[in-house]
């Protein structure tokens, strides 16, 4: 293995004790503060004041009726799984007020799953998918994604950072005219930061920088997605508008606008009217605060670029596009459980070098999904 290439996959591993540092830093903070003390593993479980004031601290960063960070394998910006789905995982409505109602939690039909896991570790994900392309002519690509995700609180649990280290690999299957690599990685982390302002406005960013190369390549292979939204609750619990900007990172598209709306009409649907990524969610199924199962039709505008060595020994950038028009089904499971499977329609696909003034378009084809948070 070429030495840049044993470096670039130690970024993971390297990121993942830098976060586990920072959470046992956090963590050895709030036990020397004020926060309440170690309940005894005889004791049963109740729910203190601090307790309470803790849950709502972590909710009102990760509520309910927006999209957690941890469940589904999305986020990771390359070929078949675009960055720009920032809204992949399926939807629930707000956590109720748990004075609201008499009965117990598991009898609650409506009971909201726990969207998040005490302690800093909230799961792991595994992903694969593929394009089909058996033209002479095209491009098949098989993907894998590797993450895990952890909450690291700056503090207080009032302010989280959500930071998960990925690494994902691309494998092309094209024909030898279209002079592409075997392989694209892409390597780093991701770091989600949501927070209100009020009881209407709140801010939510996504930044992640990573390496994106062959590996045979790694000149301009840094680069960084960045996304920035403020968030208007319109109407509590059922319209919400946002705006703001997306950057890529990408050499054909870098800035895009970040601007929809989301509006949970009933607990069943919900509508994420959000460029570049639309969604419409439909739950089919539903037992209380154990599970749940989605459906859902997604819009994704898919691709990414690589730094990359042409088989001429050039160094090059490439960009891959494309347009997916997907049908999916989720079932989502307590604590950032999740199991995904989801196939479609993908067009508009084209290769474009840098050093080359024209792309080259791909046929349309088919697409394939499947993944697992744990």
């Amino acid at each position: 293995m070429p030495r840049n290439r044993f470096h670039c996959l130690l970024m993971p591993l390297a990121l993942v004790a830098a976060v586990l540092g920072a959470c046992t830093q956090s963590t050895n903070a709030q036990e020397d503060g004020a926060g309440p003390p170690a309940k005894s593993a005889a004791e049963p479980p109740q729910q203190s004041e601090s307790d309470d004031e803790r849950l709502t601290a972590t909710e009102a960063v990760f509520p309910a009726d927006t999209e957690s960070p941890f469940i589904s394998a999305g986020f990771s910006g390359s070929d078949l799984q675009s960055e720009m789905e920032f809204n992949r995982a399926a939807p629930a409505l707000s956590q109720p007020d748990s004075t609201s109602n008499s009965y117990p939690r598991e009898f609650d039909s409506e009971a909201p799953l726990s969207r998040f896991r005490q302690g800093c570790f909230q799961g792991a994900a595994v992903s694969t998918g593929f394009i089909n392309d058996g033209t002479d002519g095209g491009m098949g690509v098989t993907s894998t994604d590797l993450s895990a995700s952890f909450a690291i609180p700056l503090g207080s649990f009032d302010n989280v950072v959500v930071a998960t280290p990925f690494l994902r690999t691309d494998f092309l299957t094209a024909a030898p005219a279209l002079d592409l690599p075997e392989e694209l990685y892409e390597t780093g982390a991701r770091f989600f930061w949501k927070r209100p302002l009020n009881d209407e406005l709140s801010v939510m960013t996504i930044v992640t920088p990573a390496i994106r190369s062959d590996f045979e390549n790694t000149s301009n292979a840094f680069r960084v997605f960045g996304l920035g939204l403020l968030i208007w609750q319109a109407v509590p619990e059922t319209l919400s508008l946002s705006g703001g900007v997306v950057h890529t990172g990408r050499d054909d598209f870098p800035i895009l606008p970040a601007a929809g709306l989301l509006w949970t009409p009933t607990r069943e649907w919900k509508v994420d009217i959000q460029f570049p990524s639309p969604r419409v969610s439909f739950r089919i199924d539903k037992d209380g605060s154990h599970s749940e199962s989605w459906i859902y039709l997604s819009g994704v505008f898919g691709g990414n670029t690589w730094s990359v060595q042409r088989a001429s020994g050039v160094a090059d950038e490439l960009t891959l596009r494309d347009y997916r028009l997907l049908a999916g089904f989720e079932h989502l499971l307590p604590d950032n459980r999740s199991i995904f499977v989801e196939g479609g329609f993908v067009f508009g696909r084209a290769v474009e070098y840098e050093s080359e003034p024209e792309s080259t378009e791909l046929d349309s084809t088919g697409i394939l999904r499947c993944g697992i948070a744990f």
